[in-house]
């Protein structure tokens, strides 16, 4: 039977982190609940069916951060199997910082205009405002990033995976 790791200092550490399985578990519950919301969509025509349905895009989200929610308990053992002492409770000790809670609000006050401003024009402001928020300077390459990074997600939705975004005030769109 395998041994649990152990830490630097050489008592045995359990396989599953007991704060990480309990966030794994809320976690788990809401991707249910979302993924039995995500199964209330009404059925798009076949006829404007045009390979990825409404519903697909989410429930993959939801399959991705499920995964990654289960893998999550045991992370600490294989970081510390591969480095001796996996480090995560010591950097766990420290506070959040105040540029996080201020990088929530800008994040949904971006949201809240994004029915107005289109799906375009709001992934623009994202790609402008959060980098500089957080003290980038390059100013030049935030330009390039902020309609670089938008124009070629519109494109690649639009052209290859025939999903259109909302036009917004302006009525851009990539159709």
């Amino acid at each position: 039977m395998a041994r649990a790791p152990r830490s630097s200092t050489g008592r045995a550490r359990r396989w599953v982190h007991p704060s990480d399985l309990v966030l794994s578990l809320v976690i788990l519950a809401l991707v249910g609940f979302f993924f039995y919301v995500s199964m209330t969509f009404e059925e798009v025509s076949a006829l404007f069916d045009g390979g990825v349905t409404p519903e697909f895009f989410p429930r993959l989200l939801l399959w991705v951060i499920a995964i990654l929610a289960v893998l999550m308990p045991f992370e600490h053992a294989w970081r510390a199997a591969r480095s001796g002492d996996s480090g995560l409770d010591e950097d766990r000790k420290d506070t959040v910082q105040p540029i996080a809670y201020v990088t929530m609000v800008v994040a949904l006050l971006i949201v809240a205009v994004a029915e107005h401003l289109g799906t375009y024009l709001t992934l623009m402001a994202a790609c402008c405002v959060l980098p500089a928020l957080w003290g980038e300077r390059r100013w030049l390459m935030m330009v390039g990033f902020g309609l670089g990074f938008p124009t070629a997600v519109a494109l690649v939705f639009t052209q290859v995976f025939k999903i259109y975004f909302q036009p917004g005030i302006f009525g851009l769109s990539f159709q």
